[in-house]
């Protein structure tokens, strides 16, 4: 059975959010050395568990108060709402504030323009549906109480935070009780964000027992000196970070032999696998897809007919003046700027991969791409699409593979499937076809599936993936992967990446005089203009574009 692509609604793709914020580069007091390491460690585990994190690092008040704002819209309608804050942190009066960067805090009257509140905070995460959580590993020794002029004298400048009451479905956990203070540490990570890393990513460890995991390590690290608490309740409904592995399924029985033996179907052919998926479609990339991988099956004329149809018929539309340009870029445009083009991954490209799959017998996966055109793209953005290679592993002798990389974050955490086809003769594992779900950070360009022994590596255009024989390290295998669909792609006068890239490319795009498609006679009357802007969607290269644009053919 085939599994088609379905978009997600919007509020399912953000049903966990959060703000992870690391101050600190004090500018009025000494620098704190690892609260942007904590902040750091503690995003990466929670784009990791699968939430969409928001970093901030050494912000100034309005820094810290914009984020706030932004990610409290993004709280509204999701599941679990997370805030993590490491610096400084002080109570007033009995109210707690975080200190951004900046402050100076001479007077505790300058407290509330200088800092943010605690309660500010927990008013965000309180828009979440199940859950919103603020953890703060702010209960350091205070370098601003000591000098800081009080206004009242009986206005009290406490040491740690003071104890705090949430809302129902808010907790706080503190890295020390209140009134008291917390190690910094000596290590990359302070005590209570070492402990918290240890466990946030623990299957089935639900919310409560996780930080009575952290408070116990914590104690025991410190000689009891530090106590971490959390404040607020819940209902008796259990929440996760990271879900329960599921149990495996219960082994399904053989069907009882029939006592007429029948003979098995005809396994179809891959091109014929391919032709089936792709037989009804408008789309003329899917017949030249088909044509580039399958030259020699009883399928070409036909589909190198489709294509002659298909196109001729797109000259004739996008010549016309009547006609609406479409919007090929994404983003502001200047005079000189340079357009970054966005993909958006439709039916037709569905269909692409969903032949693909069937063709190579690999399990598909359900999976989404976000269309959210406000989503930023960042430098690894180009690794997002649909790779996949004509033949299998070590030029053929191994089994099919496709990757599907369905985002990559700000911070360089590429998430979506590893997908594998059924064993050869020469495959080193032969297990059945089937895929597996990872989230990755990419570095210098590449990046290992952990569980899978399988590096990727990006040049230029092409996904190289290699692998080693656990049995013997040396002997080693690789596969290049090219994109099916592509969120950023490669501009049209890019060139190849690599001779076999030219060759491909050459044999994609090789028309033969007999299937030259020649625009209709309506489109006769359009300018030249407006017949080479036609032209120029359809055909690589400006000398064939003019000519396309002076005679009509393609």
């Amino acid at each position: 059975m085939l599994l088609w692509f379905v978009p997600l609604p919007a509020f399912a793709q953000q049903a966990r959010v959060a703000l992870v914020v690391g101050n600190g580069a004090y500018e009025k007091v000494s620098e704190l050395p690892n609260p942007t390491r904590d902040a750091a460690d503690i995003g990466r585990a929670l784009e990791r568990l699968d939430f969409k994190v928001t970093q901030v690092k050494n912000a100034t008040a309005q820094e810290m108060r914009k984020a706030i704002v932004e990610f409290g819209r993004s709280a509204e309608g999701a599941d679990l709402a997370v805030v993590f804050y490491a610096g400084h942190g002080m109570e007033i009066g009995g109210e707690n504030w975080l200190i951004p960067i900046g402050a100076e805090l001479r007077s505790d009257t300058d407290i509330e323009s200088e800092a943010i509140s605690l309660r500010s905070v927990s008013l965000q995460v309180s828009k979440a549906r199940k859950l919103g959580l603020v953890i703060l590993d702010a209960c350091r020794n205070n370098p601003f109480a000591a000098k800081m002029k009080r206004s009242i004298s009986t206005r009290a400048v406490m040491r740690g935070l003071a104890p705090t009451e949430p809302s129902d479905n808010v907790l706080i956990a503190y890295a020390a009780r209140d009134g008291t203070t917390a190690s910094d540490g000596d290590g990359r990570n302070s005590p209570f964000t070492a402990s918290l890393l240890r466990h946030i990513e623990t299957p089935g460890l639900e919310i409560s027992f996780l930080f009575r995991r952290v408070r116990d390590d914590v104690m025991a690290t410190t000689k009891r000196e530090q106590q971490p608490f959390v404040y607020g309740s819940l209902s008796k409904e259990e929440i996760y970070l990271r879900a329960p592995a599921a149990s495996a399924p219960a082994p399904v029985a053989p069907a009882p032999a029939s006592t007429a033996a029948t003979p098995a179907p005809a396994n179809p052919a891959e091109d014929e696998k391919f032709w089936l998926a792709i037989q009804t479609s408008t789309v003329a990339g899917l017949y030249e897809e088909f044509l580039v991988r399958y030259p020699r099956s009883s399928h070409v004329e036909e589909a190198r007919q489709r294509i002659k149809n298909f196109k001729a018929n797109e000259v004739a539309a996008l010549a016309s003046p009547a006609a609406p340009s479409k919007p090929e870029t994404t983003g502001r445009q200047g005079p000189d700027a340079k357009a970054v083009v966005r993909n958006l991954f439709g039916p037709e490209d569905n269909q692409k991969v969903v032949a693909i799959a069937s063709a190579q017998q690999l399990k598909l996966p359900s999976f989404a791409i976000s269309p959210d055109q406000n989503d930023p793209l960042n430098a690894n953005s180009r690794f997002v699409g649909v790779w996949s290679n004509k033949r299998g592993w070590s030029n053929g002798k191994g089994r099919y593979t496709m990757l599907i990389i369905t985002e990559v974050s700000a911070t360089g955490l590429a998430r979506g499937y590893y997908l594998w086809g059924p064993p050869t003769k020469q495959s080193w594992m032969k297990d059945a076809a089937g895929f597996r779900s990872f989230a990755e950070y990419i570095e210098n360009d590449k990046f290992s599936i952990n569980g899978t022994p399988v590096t990727v590596k990006m040049d230029k255009n092409v996904l190289v993936l290699s692998s080693f024989k656990k049995e013997n390290p040396s002997e080693t295998a690789n596969i290049d992967l090219r994109p099916v669909w592509q969120l950023v792609p490669v501009p049209d006068d890019a060139p190849p990446s690599n001779k076999r890239g030219k060759a491909a490319q050459s044999h994609a795009v090789k028309k033969e005089s007999s299937t030259e498609s020649r625009a209709p006679a309506d489109a006769g009357g359009a300018s030249m203009e407006e017949r080479y802007r036609a032209c120029k969607k359809l055909v690589k290269g400006f000398s064939k574009r003019e000519s396309c644009a002076r005679t009509g053919v393609i």
